[in-house]
């Protein structure tokens, strides 16, 4: 008897572990030690610029809503784990050298497009690299690869480089002070081209921040649910 019900509890609770206390905290903590012990044995020396990293997860059953596939805010969460990776790779010397005096504040995910389902159970593998940069962002580009090589979804965000002070610093002075040329054709060429489609996005997003239309329920239909 005992056996029949410690099992299934027991698998219940391992399915859904990614929700107990602090685990999110020590998978962050792991992540962030693995990733300095890397940087430590190059030398602080960073990756190329535009060069992928890449990391391996599965979907339990916390990670899924009722249609029974992973939800919006998990992906977010992986997406963290994504930047990490990603700026102790490129910037390793802004990351873990304290003189500069420069730190990275992430400026949250500007959009997210969902193509295919990642079932419960299933692997997948989360991608992220440079997408390109301006004066102000550096912008990052992630994409979450099934098992087949199918693209499950698409998502850019962006961080910035700020002083104590609060000044911004330009992702590019951040760029060349870990070791990247930047003068490079072909990278400046690069950089370009996605930031004609980043600025598209800034505008997007400014145009849902400067609505010009009221949220007041009383000046619309009535439809509001209680949950």
């Amino acid at each position: 008897m005992s056996f029949a019900i410690g099992i299934p509890t027991a698998l219940i609770l391992l399915g859904h572990v990614k929700s107990w206390p602090l685990v999110y905290t020590l998978r962050s903590w792991w992540l962030l030690r693995s990733l300095v012990k890397q940087a430590n044995v190059r030398n602080l020396e960073p990756r190329e610029l535009f060069a992928v990293v890449s990391q391996s997860h599965r979907c339990l059953y916390d990670d899924i809503d009722y249609n029974q596939h992973m939800v919006c805010l998990t992906f977010n969460k992986i997406l963290d784990f994504g930047r990490i990776q990603l700026l102790y790779t490129i910037i390793p010397r802004v990351m873990m050298e304290p003189g500069h005096n420069i730190f990275c504040h992430n400026a949250g995910v500007l959009t997210l497009f969902r193509k295919k389902e990642i079932r419960p159970l299933s692997t997948y593998a989360m991608q992220t690299r440079v997408w390109t940069w301006d004066d102000k962002w550096l912008w990052l580009q992630h994409r979450f690869v099934l098992p087949d090589g199918g693209v499950a979804a698409m998502a850019v965000s962006k961080v910035v480089f700020k002083r104590v002070s609060g000044k911004t610093v330009p992702p590019a002075q951040v760029l060349e002070l870990c070791g990247h040329q930047l003068d490079c054709p072909t990278i400046q060429e690069r950089r370009s081209r996605n930031a004609a489609w980043a600025k598209g996005l800034l505008e997007a997003d400014i145009g849902l921040r400067e609505d010009q239309y009221s949220w007041d329920l009383s000046s619309t239909s009535r439809h509001a649910a209680k949950l």
